[in-house]
């Protein structure tokens, strides 16, 4: 089959190339033969994707001055690329797009020929509204609102997919209302056995890519609000973290490590005694809070965190940032438990399994169940 990735999906840093990666991999562990196709900004071609695939590709993605003033959404025209399409239409072996991002070939007038389904990661018409709304400076705020109406008309073409896969049951009935070829498959995790350590942590941990607007909002709003006055150290690990380094130094109990390797940022994960992530955007799937419940301690989120995705069972609800500071301050006097950790074991590990899921993509793929 074919994989069209919307990112180099190596390493897997960040909620993206996390569910794209383990994907591939469980995909490759069943047996699957995959052709996969890359689209470059930023990120180094990997070699080690070419241990799971029998081939691999690499694209440019356009710059918007390339291409200033077309009609479709930037995020889709930016990957429109004629080598991409001609490659798939050469053969007759099914196409997983990844996002809408990488459905530009839906309008080309071959699609009939291919069969092809899409892993949606988020309604992104509805994530960038939420942008829209969260964004103060006007020129980006326009940029978010021109590009969440184009993605509205865009979006049209979704039906012509065989199937949808939703990444969250938030979004799963969004778009069952709009199509009716939506199929739920939790995300790709980058572990998906639960190993927590008991007992307590050091320090509380924010974690995330803050090149991306919704973290950098969250990470601003702890810096600011939440641990101002705690005598508790708060980590800020993630891509671009060092973008926030002004930030951080008029607070000597907030710290920052950017860009950490995977082992690291697990042992970051495992250590920390509290994981505090709050979100302003409910859209899609929060994979650093499902990484956060399978390998580290308590999670204090906000209720935008867990609407509609069953973890609020799992989680500590604060409302405002000061019920966040005296859960997190409760927190840190408390150990974390052998229950607990057997709680999610009996629950999560059946939810966000990586081989059971890939094996419903095959099966819907390959078998047509």
């Amino acid at each position: 089959m074919h994989i069209v990735d919307l990112d180099v999906p190596f390493p897997p840093n960040y909620g993206a190339a996390i569910d794209m990666y383990f994907r591939i991999r469980s995909l490759h562990a069943l047996g699957v033969k995959i052709i996969l196709h890359c689209f470059e900004y930023g990120r180094e071609k990997a070699p080690r994707l070419n241990s799971y695939c029998e081939e691999v590709h690499y694209y440019h993605r356009k710059s918007i001055l390339e291409f200033p003033f077309r009609q479709e959404p930037y995020i889709v025209y930016s990957r429109n690329n004629k080598e991409l399409f001609d490659r798939l239409f050469a053969d007759e072996y099914p196409v997983l797009l990844e996002g809408v991002h990488t459905c530009a070939c839906l309008m080309d007038e071959r699609y009939k020929q291919k069969s092809f389904y899409v892993r949606m990661h988020n309604v992104e018409s509805e994530y960038y509204e939420h942008l829209t709304k969260a964004t103060a400076n006007p020129l980006t705020r326009m940029y978010y609102a021109t590009e969440a109406e184009r993605l509205k008309k865009f979006e049209e073409n979704l039906s012509r997919a065989k199937v949808l896969f939703s990444v969250s049951e938030r979004d799963h009935a969004s778009l069952s209302a709009k199509y009716n070829h939506v199929e739920y498959v939790p995300p790709f995790i980058y572990n998906d056995v639960v190993d927590c350590k008991p007992g307590r942590g050091r320090y509380a941990i924010y974690h995330g890519n803050l090149g991306v607007e919704e973290n950098r909002m969250a990470a601003k709003f702890l810096i600011n609000e939440v641990f101002p006055g705690l005598k508790i150290p708060l980590m800020i690990v993630g891509t671009k973290a060092s973008s926030l380094a002004s930030r951080t130094k008029k607070y000597s109990n907030i710290d920052f490590v950017s860009s950490p390797v995977p082992n690291d940022l697990k042992d970051l994960i495992q250590n920390a005694q509290v994981h505090v992530l709050p979100t302003f955007q409910p859209t899609g799937i929060k994979h650093k809070l499902i990484n956060s419940l399978f390998s580290g301690r308590f999670c204090v989120v906000n209720p935008p965190m867990v609407e509609d995705n069953g973890l609020a069972q799992f989680c500590h609800v604060a409302n405002d940032a000061e019920e966040m500071r005296k859960i997190i301050r409760k927190l840190f006097t408390q150990d974390f438990t052998n229950e607990e950790i057997e709680k999610r074991k009996k629950i999560l590990q059946n939810i966000y399994s990586n081989s059971k899921n890939a094996q419903k993509l095959v099966d819907i793929i390959f078998k047509g169940e």
